[in-house]
């Protein structure tokens, strides 16, 4: 749920990497070797094709930039200057901790918001299996499965229906730039919801620019791939906008303060960061504040829906007691 796997597994598989490089393993070889172990997955098959080009001499990151769809750009890029550096150990680590925060993040939202998802499924289930027992006590088993068809045809056509169209508007939608950007700048704008999306957004942005950063990515650069990593098209345009500037010269905390996205408490730790000539590392705990406040926002979420859904399910299932016992006695 929430791509966490996803995450989790990259995370493994460039620590794995890492591993293999530090024991003295060649890069084409641990590439393999790693790829052997994920076997016929997407993954497995761009790793054994970036192994066996990096065999042959070719760098990782140009092995890493030919499959776009499975590599971000952020990846691409701490492995390449990892590579001019002489220091592709400590790319591939930071890879990995960029991918184990990430996975960090999915987890919490899949922890916190599990209970109340399945709260609100057993809303629907409840009213469906009591009517159906309910209509085999009174009735026959016949009358029961077609009591329960009718229920699982209201179902379709009230959500299945409806959700359909809206998946499938999602997925048109995000399939363009102009369409990801309308899409997400409703996303933000739903209450609640929008504030934990933009603060897991502004805390993914963050933790991938202190990690390409800290791993030698010129700042300029590194925001414009960071801005990749925060998952929002909204955010990714403001808070890149003005990343020229800092190419110019600008600082990023002026860069980064022309976004209305971005709080004030963020800007001045970044400012102090800038000071003291610690960027990365302030960016680092920068990221983790925006974590925690993410991670706060997400329990607040859970806290309000789990309240909300046990009541309904509580009138509901009152509702069918009241209507149980009036059909049983009004014969």
């Amino acid at each position: 749920m929430f791509g966490s796997g996803r995450a989790k597994r990259r995370a493994e598989v460039f620590g794995e990497l890492a591993a293999l490089v530090h024991a003295g393993v060649s890069v084409g070889e641990s590439v393999t070797a790693v790829a052997e172990e994920l076997g016929d997955t997407r993954l497995g098959r761009a790793l054994a094709e970036v192994g066996r080009e990096a065999s042959r001499g070719r760098s990782l990151a140009d092995g890493l930039r030919r499959h776009e769809g499975v590599f971000s750009p952020l990846t691409t890029a701490m492995v390449e200057i990892g590579e001019r550096s002489g220091r592709i150990e400590a790319a591939l680590r930071s890879v990995q901790e960029y991918h184990e925060k990430d996975f960090e993040l999915r987890h919490l939202l899949t922890r916190e918001l599990f209970y109340p998802i399945i709260l609100f499924a057993a809303i629907l289930v409840i009213p469906v299996v009591a009517d159906f027992i309910r209509v085999w006590i009174t009735d026959t088993l016949l009358a029961a499965v077609v009591v329960t068809l009718g229920h699982l045809f209201v179902y379709v056509m009230l959500l299945g229906v409806p959700l359909t169209i809206i998946a499938f508007t999602v997925r048109t939608m995000s399939q363009s730039g102009e369409g990801r950007l309308r899409l997400h700048r409703i996303l933000l704008s739903i209450p609640i919801i929008g504030g934990v999306v933009r603060k897991l957004s502004l805390a993914r942005f963050c933790r991938a620019l202190a990690s390409l950063y800290s791993s030698g990515v010129l700042l300029g650069t590194s925001v414009r791939l960071a801005g990749e990593a925060a998952g929002n098209e909204v955010v990714r345009r403001e808070l890149t906008r003005d990343a020229s500037k800092i190419d110019s010269g600008g600082t990023l905390s002026d860069a980064l303060g022309q976004s209305s996205l971005m709080p004030d408490t963020v800007l001045r730790m970044l400012r102090t960061g800038e000071k003291t000539g610690g960027i990365d590392e302030m960016a680092h705990n920068v990221a983790d504040h925006l974590e925690q406040e993410a991670e706060t926002a997400i329990k607040q979420v859970a806290v309000s829906l789990a309240p909300a859904a046990v009541i309904i399910a509580g009138i509901i299932v009152a509702l069918m007691v009241i209507g149980f016992y009036s059909n049983l006695y009004s014969f």
